[in-house]
């Protein structure tokens, strides 16, 4: 709850819903995972 409280209070800061900020954050999360990941996948092909 406290993540939430936090984003309550910028939104109302800023002008913005919980909702709106949220989105932001993960899409720019998203934007910096799909440039440089921090996972580094592999495919195993089984035949």
């Amino acid at each position: 709850m406290l993540v939430w409280n936090l984003l309550k209070r910028l939104a109302v800061k800023i002008g913005k819903t919980i909702y709106q900020i949220k989105h932001e954050l993960l899409s720019d999360y998203l934007i910096q995972e799909l440039k440089k990941p921090t996972i580094k996948f592999r495919a195993i092909v089984i035949l």
